[in-house]
């Protein structure tokens, strides 16, 4: 009969939480379900036999709690707002607590049970404590609904439900066997206020239902009147909206926009004022319209701290006036708008991301209508739109002005690219470029011609591959230039052909490689005619030095008097002709030497050489001259021979130049000293090398011109150049002959002060300096 009861409240619940889809219902849901649970097992232990025979002891505490569980579960569900959010924790402590009562009450049944075998609902003493707890539950409940009824001023049928259930359970307590049956028929009475009480809570479920939906047909009622304002104002936002996405053009957008937002808003007036953005603090007014006589744009620039009233909306937000408030500090801006009387002001900042962009001003001057909360949260929305708008025009126009710019550096850009293009495929050496992997990605045209290929044949191509397409002549290998890390120049030996090639390594800002670049020049018709100077100055050279050999035997044949007296004078020009002949002569020498070391071909004849004896040979030789540039010889030369392995032609060659250097470089009264000396090894003792040095305190050679000197050509500028005459190349073959001996020349100079030029040489030809001494050398 309870789960009977309960079913017409279990289909209400049902119907409603389904109708709903809310969560306020599923409490009810929970407890009627619960509780018609309990039912449905209660039923299922009491119809089989089985069941009572063999589970009698353990089931007659639980039939008995079912009742004061659905009792708990029922009130947990209508004293729901006594919860709130803890209605979940008080669950599970109640369904705990229960559950530990049972089991409590079912070990000491059950042991009273096998100890003297009774009849649970006669004889126990748990029976009298259930019906108790019900009592409990239920006179509990219908106090804590009732003072919620009162709160919410709902029906009196829930409490008085919980209250039937109360008095049911004090009927079965009089009526219990145990207690001696103080009321006999007690415990049917309180069964059927038991049912009744049950089934009051379907007409209290029910009741409810009727209450909601008297509240869903008011809260409907009053959703459509919100919905069709709302509407009305979507409306006039969809238009002020398709007014500001009609067009980036502030002008017309802003015009059309202020006239929409006085529609939505119905104001008298609007105006729309702008943040200048070069200035901080000035605004200037970009449009406004007026009902009565339409856009009235004035594009008139203003000071934001001369009205406090922009100012202030700026700083704080959203600010309302009415016609009461003090209107000293809208005059100005009332002025500005072209309202002659007070009335009620709505000014809405336009903020674009915290960036203010404007200002919203609406007046209603003319129906002094004040703006209502609608309004000023239309106005809000409508402002995010203006900003929005706002913004991506000012954005589109420094975009476009950007692209205009990049439009312009990009065609400056095209416009070098194609002249560097122009000048990259017109210059006559061939340039070559690589990737960071040495693909080729750059080839212009004269590399192609040099190289004999085809640029689509080469271009993203190994460049190994390139070079081995092109016939690479001697030991020269590609992965040279490939894994080059520091610039390298070079001949390249093609078949048929000489090309210069200058390599160096492309590095980014941060250090790491992009490639190579490598500059290709043919040399080939420089080499053949350089080849060909050569061989004419050797010819020439070759063909000077027989006639003044004659030049020079003949004049020294007539000084000696052999062909009978001469006069002084004749004697002089003959001594003239004699030392110019000779000066020719070394002057030739000189030449042949250097052509000779420019094609490599330097061919000593190596020879026992008194090396004292040579040096000797050089001061006499230079004796006349010393003597008349009054200058004096000082000799630091060993009386003992000094024998060294070498070419005595060219060894003489070299002392011969730097003794006329330091001839002609040196004034009148200057010294000049030759000497010599061997150095010995120490552990063997004997003469491995010799030093020889011509030292003079002449004009000297200054320190940034001492590397140079050894170039051809090169002649220090100083006092005695232009007396000194010469071709600058004695000390380019001195150096080239000295080193083709494996030996080391080098120079100690200051200007004003003189030069000293030393000379390192092996005395056997397989002897090399790096056997020297490291304190020689120092």
């Amino acid at each position: 009969m309870t789960f009977l009861s309960l079913l017409p409240a279990a289909g209400i619940v049902w119907t409603e939480s389904r109708n709903t889809e809310g969560q306020e219902l599923q409490p009810y849901v929970r407890a009627i379900a619960g509780t018609l649970g309990l039912c449905l097992f209660s039923i299922v232990i009491a119809s089989f036999q089985v069941v009572r025979d063999n589970f009698a002891i353990l089931t007659a505490p639980f039939l008995y709690a079912a009742d004061l569980l659905a009792v708990l579960l029922l009130s947990w569900a209508f004293t729901g707002s006594l919860w709130k959010e803890q209605r979940g924790k008080v669950a599970i402590i109640g369904l705990a607590t229960w559950a530990s009562l049972l089991v409590f009450m079912t070990v000491l049944w059950t042991q009273e049970a096998f100890n003297k075998p009774v009849d649970y609902a006669i004889h126990s003493w748990q029976v009298p404590v259930w019906y108790l707890l019900v009592l409990a539950t239920a006179g509990t409940s219908t106090v804590l609904v009732w003072r919620e009824r009162d709160k919410r001023h709902s029906s009196i049928v829930t409490p008085g439900a919980f209250a039937i259930l109360g008095v049911g359970a004090l009927f079965q307590l009089l009526g219990c066997e145990f207690l001696g049956a103080l009321l006999p028929s007690g415990d049917g009475l309180g069964r059927l206020l038991m049912i009744l009480g049950y089934s009051l809570f379907s007409i209290t479920l029910y009741d409810a239902s009727l209450s909601d939906l008297q509240s869903y047909r008011e809260e409907l009622r009053g959703l459509t009147h919100e919905a069709l304002r709302q509407s009305q104002e979507l409306l006039f936002l969809i238009e002020a909206t398709r007014s500001i996405g009609e067009s980036l053009d502030l002008g017309g957008m802003l015009g059309r926009v202020a006239e929409n937002v006085a529609m939505a808003l119905r104001a008298d007036r609007v105006a729309i004022f702008l943040c200048e953005q070069s200035v901080e603090d000035k605004l200037f007014l970009a449009a406004s319209y007026e009902v009565l006589m339409g856009d009235a744009i004035v594009h008139r620039q203003i000071t934001l701290n001369e009205y406090p009233v922009l100012q202030d909306a700026l700083k704080e937000g959203q600010t309302v006036y009415e016609t009461e408030q003090e209107f000293a500090s809208r005059r100005k801006l009332f002025k500005l708008l072209g309202v002659d009387k007070n009335g009620p002001l709505l000014v809405q900042p336009l903020a674009r991301r915290e960036h203010p962009i404007g200002v919203l001003v609406a007046c209603n001057d003319y129906s002094g209508k004040s703006f209502t909360s609608e309004h000023t949260k239309l106005a809000t929305t409508i402002s995010v739109q203006i900003a929005a708008a706002v913004d991506n025009s000012r954005l589109y126009q420094a975009v476009e002005a950007k692209a205009t710019e990049l439009s312009t550096l990009l065609k400056a850009r095209m416009t070098d690219l194609r002249r560097q293009e122009a000048i990259f495929e017109s210059m006559a050496e061939g340039v070559l470029v690589t990737d960071a992997e040495g693909n080729v990605v750059l080839i212009n045209a004269a590399a192609e011609e040099i190289l004999d290929v085809r640029r689509d044949e080469v271009v993203d191509g190994p460049l190994t591959l390139l070079l081995e397409r092109v016939s690479v002549v001697g030991k020269f290998g590609p992965e040279i230039l490939v894994s080059l890390d520091a610039p390298l120049e070079t001949i390249l030996d093609l078949t048929g052909q000489k090309v210069r090639v200058h390599a160096a390594p492309v590095r980014l800002n941060d250090g790491n490689q992009f490639g190579i670049v490598a500059i290709l020049q043919d040399i080939t018709p420089e080499l053949r005619a350089e080849e060909s100077k050569r061989n004419f100055i050797t010819s020439i050279s070759h063909e000077l030095r027989t006639p003044l050999t004659a030049i020079k035997g003949y004049t020294e044949i007539m000084l000696s008097g052999m062909s009978g007296e001469l006069s002084d004078t004749v004697q002089n020009f003959l001594r003239v002709i004699r030392e110019n002949s000779v000066r020719m002569a070394a002057l030739t020498d000189n030449i042949i030497s250097v052509a000779e070391i420019e094609r490599g071909r330097i061919g000593l004849s190596y020879q026992e050489v008194n090396l004292v004896k040579i040096m000797e040979e050089v001061i006499g030789h230079y004796s006349a001259r010393i003597t008349e540039r009054k200058q004096e010889v000082v000799r630091e030369i060993p009386s003992e021979s000094l024998t060294v392995y070498a070419d005595s032609y060219r060894l003489r060659l070299v002392l011969d130049n730097l003794m006329d250097n330091a001839v002609k470089f040196s004034y009148p009264g200057d010294t000049i000293t030759l000497g010599c000396r061997a150095i010995s090894e120490k552990k063997e003792g004997k003469t491995s090398f010799v030093a020889v040095w011509i030292t003079d305190t002449g004009v000297g050679i200054p320190l940034t011109e001492q590397p140079k000197i050894w170039d051809r050509f090169y002649r220090v500028d100083n006092p005695l150049s232009l007396e000194a005459g010469g071709l600058g190349i004695g000390l380019t073959i001195a150096k080239a002959l000295v080193t083709a001996h494996r030996g080391r020349i080098w120079v100690d100079s200051k200007p004003d002060e003189g030069s000293t030029f030393t000379i390192l040489l092996p005395t056997q030809q397989d002897q090399d300096l790096s056997d020297l001494p490291e304190e020689v050398l120092l």
